[in-house]
């Protein structure tokens, strides 16, 4: 099961740096589209598409909380997938918690409402 994981990311990976975002096929945003409003997910197939092709600026600018959050999440499952493919306990625990949680929902929720501002600096937030 992890295995096909690894493979339907690293397959995603490829098509997104093989076509990039501007696809005809390639599904946009519905939130953005209902709504005219940015979700605290709108820029990242760009900004994965611009940090496939070594541009980590320009992929910071299409989404930041995404571009720093992606690489953690790469850390963690890079933790866990080894012990769960081994069937042991991990080396080192990265337990976040309850608190860790509602954390993490504070700061999606906050990106998401000051993305929307229309005032400077927020609007620094916003996908191009």
């Amino acid at each position: 099961m992890v295995g096909l994981g690894l493979c339907a990311a690293a397959l995603l990976a490829f098509v997104i740096y093989q076509y990039g975002p501007c696809a005809a096929w390639f599904p946009g945003c519905l939130f953005h589209r209902l709504t005219g409003l940015a979700c605290p997910g709108c820029g990242m197939t760009r900004a994965t598409h611009a940090a496939l092709h070594g541009r980590l600026g320009e992929a910071f600018r299409f989404n930041p909380l995404g571009m720093l959050a992606v690489p953690a999440l790469v850390v963690f499952a890079g933790m866990r997938i080894p012990a769960w493919l081994r069937d042991s306990p991990q080396p080192f625990r990265c337990g976040i918690g309850t608190r860790g949680v509602d954390w993490i929902l504070g700061l999606v929720l906050g990106y998401w409402i000051l993305r929307n501002l229309p005032i400077w600096p927020f609007t620094l937030l916003a996908p191009p």
